[in-house]
């Protein structure tokens, strides 16, 4: 999942245009990566958790909101 993210956002700036928030299937790798994260990543999950996936009710958030129902 970081990787392929990592990958999006470089893309994306050669563009001039910022990365797309994290769709659902990326948030779910994120949710997983959460659980156990590499060493070094940690701020950037958290970062990435908090402000790439997109607020509302799409599938993204969703997925977010599942996390935080089983950390309350």
């Amino acid at each position: 999942m970081l990787e392929a993210y990592r990958a999006h956002v470089a893309e994306r700036q050669l563009e001039n245009i910022p990365p797309k928030p994290l769709n659902p299937e990326w948030t779910a790798g994120l949710v997983e990566l959460l659980k156990n994260p590499p060493a070094g990543e940690e701020e950037f999950l958290l970062d990435l958790i908090a402000n790439r996936v997109p607020p509302g009710v799409d599938e993204a958030a969703y997925v977010k909101g599942e996390l935080f129902k089983r950390y309350r």
